[in-house]
This record gives structure tokens, C-alpha cells and sequence, in this order.
């Protein structure tokens, strides 16, 4: 289904390079690949921080293409591929029973497959936000690829969006100035711009930097590796198998979520806000980690 019916709560990703620990099986008579997201297993810190972790409610991940790839002369099996971003197929996660099916009428040949490679436009889930007088939890898309560049849209890699309980973008995050509410705000440029008006709205003149990003061409989210180091203009992640064998006939990709939203909490009151976000001495870091992938024949 596209964006308007498959709206039903993950994503990985984050976010972003490939995994070394893959389980070679032979892959025959699969009748289906489904997506699935665990959010209580406990997932391995692929950071060198000393960052707060948070574990998501529901997750949401739009990707517009799937493709298995295979080892030792097996073809590569694309199970998806949609036209553009804009029409990327959206999944939605509230629970490890969730499960939506990938394929669209065709068969996974016969083969040997280590990795999937994923195309992602964005990911989405409830996270809690620190204003100036509480925590909220909100209602958060980050975007990893650029439609802005793609498809005339109007998103960079790293925006992060307000979505409201229709599905809405209600705006920007981090407002001008870095807001302290992190007021949701629109268009773009009253969010990343400086305000040279007095009128509490970002002109669009001069951009602001994040961490040595330009908001211009990036948003907020993730520091400058995330710059230097995401697929662009769309983000691709490989991630190799970790597999469990039980005798199926339905490749499962699990994504494990756990304390997946990290982040440097320099308040520190334990939600991310614009007030943890300083450059002196080094960029505040925050970013989505890459889940981990279990495959499994069952």
C-alpha cells in the first residue's frame, strides 16, 4: 500500500552502515518476506558516547525500496521499488506482533542471500521532547533523504518535523533561534533562519549552522558525520543477516529498536530539547541507531 493506506506503527534505521555478523542459509520456496520491530530486546551501544537512551512507543518507517542481495552468484532480488520518495511504502509499528507483508505478488527465488539493502525517506515515532516548563512527548519525523533535491519537496536530509494526530506536518523543529519549546514551525526558513525582522521568524536570508551543517542544505538532526557520511540525495542501509533457522518458508526481518534515540543530555533532565544542543567544546551528538536485523525462516 502507499502512504494514505499503510499507515498502520518501526524503522530501523537509523541508521546507516553495514553490520559484520551475517549467517549464510540457502533460501528456497520462500512464499513471503514480512517486516517486523522488536522494542524490548536489549540492543548492542554502536556508540562512543556517553548518551541517553530512549526506547520509542510505536515507529514508523517509510522506504521506497527493498532489495535482498545475494552471495556467491545468487541474482539480487528487489522486492520494491517505487517510483519516487514520495510514494514510499510506510510502516507502521505499536508491538513485536505487527507484521506487514513486503512482497507484491511476486516469489523470492531460489538462492543464497546475506544482506538487505534498504532505501529510506523517513522515519517517525513519539519521543520525548524537553520544552522550558516540561516534557512532552511528541510526535517526531525525521527525514534521512532529500526530496528537496529529488522530487522539487521540501525536505532536507536531517529535518525533523512535528506530525499531529491526523498525520499532519504541523512544521520545522527547533524553531528560530533553536527555540527552547521547540516549537513546530513553517515554512522551512522560519525555522533555520535567523530572524533579522523582530518578528520572531526566521527571513530566510542567513541559514543557521548545526554543527557544522548548513540548514540550507540539512536540517538539525544527527551531528556532522551524519553530514559527511549519509547516501545522499536518498539514504541506503545495508544490513547484513543475523539468521534463525526454523525450518519456514517466510523470511521475517526483525528490527530490534531498543534505546534506539540517543543522545548527549547536557541539561541534563533526561529528554532532548533545544537546550542540549551546544557546540562548546564539542557539537552535542544525537542520532537514530541502526537496529539491529534478525532474519528468520519460520
Amino acid at each position: 500500500m502507499k502512504n494514505s493506506k499503510r499507515l498502520i506503527v518501526l524503522l530501523i534505521l537509523t541508521l546507516f552502515i553495514s553490520f559484520t555478523s551475517c549467517n549464510k542459509i540457502e533460501f528456497q520456496n520462500i512464499s513471503d518476506v514480512k517486516l517486523q520491530v522488536s522494542f524490548t530486546d536489549e540492543s548492542a551501544d554502536k556508540t562512543d558516547y556517553d548518551m541517553t537512551k530512549q526506547t520509542p512507543d510505536n515507529y514508523y518507517v517509510a522506504l521506497k525500496r527493498v532489495t535482498l542481495l545475494g552471495d556467491e552468484g545468487t541474482t539480487d532480488f528487489e522486492i520494491f521499488n517505487e517510483d519516487n520518495l514520495s510514494s514510499s511504502f510506510v510502516f507502521d509499528f505499536n508491538d513485536t506482533e505487527t507484521t506487514h507483508s513486503l512482497m507484491q505478488g511476486t516469489t523470492v527465488p531460489d538462492g543464497d542471500y546475506s544482506s538487505v539493502e534498504i532505501e529510506i525517506y523517513y522515519l517517525q515515532m513519539n519521543l520525548n521532547i524537553s520544552t522550558s516548563t516540561a516534557i512532552e512527548e511528541r510526535n517526531i519525523r525525521i527525514y534521512l533523504s532529500d526530496d528537496a533535491e529529488t522530487e522539487s519537496g521540501l525536505h532536507q536530509p536531517g529535518d525533523m518535523t512535528q506530525i499531529d494526530n491526523s498525520g499532519i506536518e504541523e512544521g520545522w523543529l527547533l524553531g528560530n533561534g533553536l527555540s527552547p519549546d521547540m516549537t513546530p514551525m513553517s515554512p522551512r526558513s522560519a525555522a533555520y533562519s535567523n530572524d533579522e525582522t523582530g518578528d520572531g521568524i526566521g527571513d530566510g536570508n542567513t541559514w543557521f549552522d548545526f554543527a557544522g551543517k548548513p540548514a540550507n542544505d540539512y536540517g538539525p538532526f544527527g551531528d556532522v558525520n551524519f553530514m559527511n557520511t549519509a547516501p545522499h540525495p536518498i539514504y541506503t542501509a545495508v544490513i547484513n543477516f543475523e539468521l534463525v533457522d526454523k525450518n519456514g518458508t517466510e523470511i521475517i526481518l526483525d528490527f530490534n529498536v531498543n534505546e534506539c534515540w540517543q543522545f548527549e543530555d547536557k541539561d541534563p533532565d533526561g529528554a532532548f530539547g533545544a537546550t542540549d544542543l551546544f557546540s562548546d567544546p564539542n557539537p552535542t551528538a544525537w542520532h537514530m541507531a541502526l537496529p539491529i536485523m534478525t532474519v528468520t525462516l519460520e
